[in-house]
């Protein structure tokens, strides 16, 4: 679940930095700072009441200066309650059976304090380079009123209302309940954050031009149904088996009686389907890559090479639709989980991103190599024009040479990780090792899988292809990444069509984008299982599966 990082929303270091060019930060030191609150008027009435609804902002600016705004939205200011879970462990698939799961209670982590509380640094930092800083609670959240929508179009809706208030546009009022406008605003606004923090800046970006000018998302959800769904199959973010949109609307819906929103949440449930996993209008509504072509605000994108929460694919294909839809854009990808880039590179390079797209400031940053890579010490370690790297080509490798033949294995993910199937019993998955190495070879991309595949004894299954390396000396395999697919999917995720139990069909589907390098004397392996633990349901075990391996094969984007 994206909220256990809430916390570190911003990394920015506190520095002292000189006035930028046409900004008003000399003339408004730290004391004089205005603090205020302010409740921006959507067009929305979510929760029904007869009265718009209402989003929270909590405004620090410099005192007699207008400047412009970086905004931090947040769902997570409130404390989130227990939410019921829908249990993942089934006796068969719901796609097979066309029943619902059941549901068990489970406590969800701590909410996350929300960014103004946890860096007051990072606030004295950007209010002395000239900014006002603004803490946004989202729709339903905290001090706001309405009722979320886990990425929908009210909450889209709720943040755009907030960047037209900020260029002088719609009403607010303060805490006495008086009108109030934003008399202070330059009209240049930027939105940063971390995951579902930076999925709100996504969110009011792809409203169309307005006088937001630049957003900084970092390991942030581009599209829902990649969240929680992939190719047909109901897949969980990494850590959080179960969750899906009324899970997370339930627990960010820390509103003053929440009750009111209740119909809301019932209809979350309704809709988001986890018996088929298709497509659908549900999920279009959230694919904001789908969206980018809408997009008038520069682009800053951070996403964790090791990050099985908001996966990889997350921020590539957005990266790749910005450029698609010629977007100003940056990509920052780091080794590391769920989170942000530790370098202060980073920071300063946020900074001046920042400054350009805000103030105009002629830093270079607009010049520079379009994508950076760090390392897991927080290093730069390359510059490059593009990712994948410049050089990674397509190369497609049999699973296996030679006649054809049947590999068959059981299902048995139940109670084992992917790991453990790697390494236990050959009867529970296949695996097919490529020849050993004879020189350093690197992944840079997506990797594809396609496989000639039976379902021998039943009419639905989990089917996920891992990519492993191994070392050499009986080392511990390491898996680099993985994907997932419904067969009922084969020619559409947003189309099921039965499978006939022991008919082979040809089906294709992406891993999560990874770079890793994979060195001499090792070998690159492709494993073969049905459930998997950490991700998918998980039914009784039993179902069996066949692959042909001679018409079977991976797709690695390899650099030469």
């Amino acid at each position: 679940m994206m909220r256990r990082m809430w916390a570190s929303v911003l990394t920015l270091a506190v520095i002292g930095l000189p006035a930028l060019p046409g900004s008003p930060a000399a003339a408004a030191p730290a004391a004089e700072n205005v603090v205020e609150d302010v409740w921006v008027e959507t067009p929305l009435d979510s929760d029904g009441d007869g009265v718009r609804d209402r989003v929270h902002l909590n405004i620090t600016r410099p005192a007699g200066a207008r400047v412009g705004s970086i905004v931090f939205p947040t769902p997570y200011a409130g404390s989130g309650p227990d939410v019921p879970y829908p249990s993942v462990d089934v006796d068969r698939l719901p796609q097979e059976t066309k029943t619902a799961v059941g549901a068990r209670s489970a406590r969800l982590a701590d909410a996350a304090l929300s960014a103004q509380r946890r860096q007051q640094g990072a606030w004295k930092h950007y209010a002395e380079r000239g900014y006002a800083m603004i803490a946004m609670d989202s729709l339903g959240t905290n001090l706001s009123t309405g009722c979320p929508d886990t990425g929908g179009n009210d909450e889209t809706a709720a943040m755009r209302a907030v960047v037209d208030w900020l260029d002088g546009k719609g009403r607010a009022f303060d805490t006495a309940g008086k009108t109030v406008a934003a008399s202070w605003s330059v009209r240049r606004v930027a939105m940063y954050g971390v995951s579902y923090n930076g999925t709100l800046p996504i969110m009011a970006a792809i409203t169309g031009r307005s006088a937001l000018k630049t957003i900084i998302p970092i390991s942030a959800v581009t599209s829902w149904y990649d969240y929680y769904r992939a190719n047909g199959l109901v897949v969980a973010p990494g850590g959080w088996q179960g969750e899906d949109l009324d899970v997370m609307a339930k627990y960010i819906l820390t509103r003053a009686n929440p009750e009111v929103c209740a119909s809301a949440m019932d209809e979350l449930t309704r809709i988001q389907d986890r018996v088929t996993g298709d497509y659908s209008r549900v999920w279009a509504e959230r694919d904001y890559t789908a969206r980018a072509g809408n997009i008038r605000a520069s682009v800053f994108v951070s996403q964790g090479l090791r990050d099985w929460n908001v996966k990889t694919q997350q921020g590539i294909q957005f990266w790749q639709a910005l450029g698609r839809a010629g977007v100003d854009r940056k990509l920052w990808l780091y080794e590391g989980g769920h989170g942000s880039p530790s370098s202060q590179e980073f920071n300063d390079a946020v900074d001046r991103w920042i400054d350009h797209y805000i103030y105009g400031a002629d830093n270079g940053i607009d010049r520079e190599a379009p994508v950076t890579l760090e390392d897991g010490d927080g290093n730069v370690i390359e510059r490059t024009t593009s990712w994948p790297v410049p050089g990674s080509r397509k190369t497609v490798v049999p699973l296996a040479t030679g006649p054809a033949r049947t590999d068959t294995f059981t299902d048995n993910g139940r109670t084992r990780t992917a790991e453990e199937l790697i390494a236990g019993d050959p009867a529970d998955r296949l695996v097919y090792r490529l020849p050993v190495l004879t020189r350093d070879v690197r992944l840079s991309g997506t990797p594809y899988v396609k496989l000639k595949v039976s379902v021998d004894n039943r009419t639905a299954a989990n089917l996920t292809a891992l990519l492993v390396d191994f070392g050499p000396g009986g080392a511990e395999p390491v898996v680099v990444t993985r994907g997932w697919t419904d067969p009922q999917n084969r020619v559409s995720r947003s189309w099921s069509q039965p499978v006939a139990p022991g008919k082979a069909y040809g089906i294709r589907w992406n891993m999560q984008p990874q770079e890793h390098v994979f060195r001499a004397g090792h070998q690159i392996g492709v494993a073969v299982i049905s459930t998997d633990y950490d991700y998918t349901l998980r039914p009784l075990p039993g179902t069996r599966l066949s692959v042909d391996p001679t018409a079977s094969s991976i797709e690695l984007p390899l650099v030469r």
